[in-house]
């Protein structure tokens, strides 16, 4: 945090009219002081934000808003805001000092907390929640850390809990013990809902589900999706079912994981009415009662959406709950649970509005109504119903045996998919496909500076390969290795490169947007190739960049920012080429077009399909359906007839082939083909015209007794559900991306840690 807050701001220094006394508190983008306000001769607690923060204009003002409106709120377990503004170029926020310190440093002292001050702290956070949510405010960052505890409390009596940080509710998503960079904010990952991660609008059951998850840890003293990987936590919000806390606490009693699977539903139309709603079950469920614990008589749900205030929707509607989705525990109508293995989930559009249900459809729908009846059975666990679901479920199966015994042919092609059950999408895993390794196949290599990642190839006899805030120029022709010409310096270029359909331009993903090369200008001794540069206003984490086949568009995933930025050329190259975001799932890397669909996968797990034409003229709507896509999904691939699109988990250590049409239909079976690979699959490409696919295993993580290698597979085989795997062609460190040159038989591969460029005559694959 030292290199993120100015050296002057420090214990005795002067901010905003206040003296900084003490630090209390540090965080990953901000630092907390006890502070002395000597106008009023009072102590506050005086946050003040990374300067990274405060350079966002978007932020900066959605911070301000949002932090007044807050203030607004008047409500006892709602810390008070004295100020929120920004001075210097410092963003801060002064509240009331609480001086007993939080939930998170009471769970790190003591692990888990009692049963009846848990039920306690949860129902004054709930009154708090629902409180602020009447009034249009939606917190987005409920978590341990935001739960003040007000010591000097008589003894005997129960803590008096504050809720803080409304206004900087856009906190970054944790990664691997630190954060991402700045840009569009998500909430803390052992606490974030599936909406979140999604980028969908959110309401007040988002805080609900954070609420839910701090709930979990309270009790039993971790989250609920522990994982070492932060990839794999996110994969778990959205596709995993809430563990089972009393496989952890065998001591509480048997209801309280019914209220806390509900209060963690996916869809955010599972969950209770109202935070409040969730801590009377909580309390009902563990034999606890609270005065703060009762739903108000008409609870208010605004709609919020990323980036906009809600206090400016204080006055919308009241959100009427959704028709009810299955979740994780209660696979979906078209797939049976017993072709739902543990750990994976069933293919479905999971992000289509549906018509509201009748009242009382669905768990948590009426508060009052559990009440009456609180050992009430799910549907699913009522003998009656389940026995007729078994009953529908055989007739089901009988006849769509009858219907394929008299089908003609071999089966379906590989476009539909192969007969025989659903596939589902694979879980997080390390567990790797064996193949041998493939000889008799030439290759040679090209030493480059940095660490190279993209690549592209001209028609004319050139590559261009991203290696760290510069692009290596090579001339291919040469042999099999082709020949380094020049290194252009072109900063923050190292991550994926493409060029225009004139081939004029190359485009290497850097920033925000794109650092545009002129080609003619590159393979010359021209000084200056840079032609400009592609930026957004607030966004950041470029991966990868496409033009569209007319040329007048350029498309930049922006992994940092959960979105993808979409620019107009015909505008030239500047801040002024900039025409909007589409609101992506969490950590957006890879993408393909095809005609006018464009298909994006997110580590988060998800491949999200866009319409160009959307995109180009509103991309806030351009969205079309997402649908799981394994664990760490990173790159896409269109087939050439753009009937299958192919993803690369990595952290599923799996190749999935997707229908295009079922995709755009949002119809079930859309997942078509899986196949197994080997260590952190990610770049992908085709050769012999297709009938392979070519994948890098790229050992991300550098586990130890895996080596880096290429994956052969059949695309045939893998469509008829048949072995697929062809074998293996052992590479450098860490290879990331393909390039293939004109004519198809030679595959260049980008290798980071080798710090390489690999050449592969593939016209001598099995």
């Amino acid at each position: 945090m030292s290199d993120q807050i100015p050296e002057d701001i420090r214990a005795g220094s002067l901010l905003a009219g206040y003296r900084l006394e003490e630090r209390i508190g540090l965080g990953g983008m901000a630092v907390v002081f006890r502070a002395h306000d000597s106008r009023l001769d009072r102590d506050v607690a005086l946050k003040i934000l990374a300067p990274a923060l405060a350079r966002d204009d978007a932020f900066r003002q959605r911070f301000i808003r949002e932090s007044r409106a807050a203030a607004a709120v008047d409500h006892p377990h709602i810390i008070p805001v004295y100020e929120a503004g920004e001075s210097d170029g410092v963003l801060f926020i002064a509240m009331r000092y609480v001086r007993g310190g939080d939930v998170r440093s009471l769970l790190d002292r003591s692990g888990p907390i009692p049963v009846p001050r848990a039920a306690e702290i949860i129902s004054q956070v709930a009154s708090a929640l629902d409180a602020a949510h009447a009034r249009g405010l939606v917190h987005r960052d409920v978590k341990p850390g935001n739960m003040l505890l007000e010591s000097g409390a008589a003894a005997g009596r129960p803590d008096h809990v504050y809720l803080s940080d409304f206004g900087l509710s856009k906190g970054s998503l944790a990664v691997s013990g630190g954060l991402t960079a700045t840009g569009q904010f998500l909430g803390t990952l052992d606490y974030v809902a599936p909406e979140q991660i999604e980028s969908r609008p959110l309401d007040g059951r988002t805080d609900e589900y954070a609420l839910a998850c701090s709930a979990f840890e309270m009790l039993c003293g971790e989250p609920p999706f522990r994982r070492d990987q932060s990839v794999s936590v996110m994969y778990a919000h959205l596709s995993e079912p809430p563990p089972l806390i009393r496989t952890r606490r065998p001591d509480l009693p048997p209801d309280i994981d019914d209220v806390l699977a509900t209060g963690m539903a996916k869809a955010p139309g599972d969950r209770y009415e109202s935070c409040l709603a969730f801590a009377a079950a909580l309390g009902r469920a563990i034999g606890v009662t609270s005065g703060d614990a009762a739903p108000p008589a008409h609870p208010v749900t605004q709609i919020a959406v990323p980036g906009i205030s809600q206090a400016d929707s204080a006055g919308a509607a009241a959100h009427e709950p959704a028709a009810r989705e299955p979740t994780a525990r209660e696979p979906a109508a078209d797939v049976p649970a017993a072709d739902v293995p543990t750990g994976e989930v069933p293919v479905a559009d999971y992000r289509t509005e549906q018509a509201s249900s009748p009242p009382g459809d669905g768990p948590g729908r009426h508060p009052g109504r559990e009440a009456a009846a609180p050992e009430r059975r799910r549907w699913w666990r009522s003998p009656a119903p389940l026995a007729g679901l078994v009953a529908a479920v055989l007739v089901l199966a009988a006849g769509g045996y009858l219907l394929a015994s008299r089908s003609t042919g071999s089966g379906h092609s590989g476009a539909s998919g192969a007969g025989g059950p659903a596939l589902t999408v694979p879980a997080c895993s390390t567990a790797t496909a064996k193949a041998g390794n493939l000889t008799g196949i030439s290759t040679a290599t090209t030493p480059l500076g940095g660490d190279p990642f993209g690549a592209v190839v001209t028609g004319g006899g050139y590559a261009f390969v991203t290696t760290g805030n510069a692009v290596a120029v090579l001339r291919t022709r040469t042999g099999l290795a082709p020949t380094l010409v020049r290194t252009i310096p072109a900063p923050g270029a190292n991550k994926g490169i493409t060029l225009t359909p004139d081939g004029e331009f190359a485009l290497a993903a850097a920033g925000s947007g794109a650092v545009v090369i002129n080609v003619a200008a590159a393979i010359s001794d021209d000084a200056s190739p840079v032609a400009g540069t592609l930026t957004s206003p607030t966004g950041s984490g470029a991966v990868e960049v496409t033009v569209t086949a007319n040329g007048h568009y350029a498309l930049v995933t922006l992994q940092d920012s959960a979105e993808m930025a979409v620019f107009n050329l015909a505008r030239g190259f500047g801040p002024h080429a900039f025409v909007g975001y589409v609101p992506l799932a969490a950590q957006p890397v890879g993408m393909a077009s095809y005609g006018t669909w464009v298909y994006v996968v997110s580590l988060a797990g998800t491949l999200a399909v866009l319409n160009l034409h959307t995109a180009e003229t509103d991309p806030a709507h351009a969205v079309v359906a997402t649908v799981r896509a394994g664990c760490g999904a990173a790159r896409a691939l269109v087939s050439g007839d753009g009937t299958i699109v192919w993803v690369t988990a990595r952290d599923s250590d799996t190749l999935l082939a997707f229908s295009t049409a079922r995709l755009r239909a949002k119809s079930a079976g859309a997942l078509i083909a899986r196949v197994a690979v080997g260590e952190a699959p990610l770049g992908e490409t085709f050769a012999d015209h297709g009938a392979r696919i070519l994948i890098v295993d790229s050992n991300l993580d550098g586990r130890p007794g895996v080596t880096s290698n290429i994956a052969v597979v059949s695309t045939a085989s893998a469509l008829r559900r048949r072995p697929a795997l062809l074998g293996y062609l052992p590479v450098g460190l860490v290879p990331r991306q393909f390039a293939v040159e004109p004519g198809g038989r030679t595959v260049l591969v980008t290798v980071q840690k080798g710090h390489q460029l690999e050449a592969i005559d593939v016209g001598g694959l099995p």
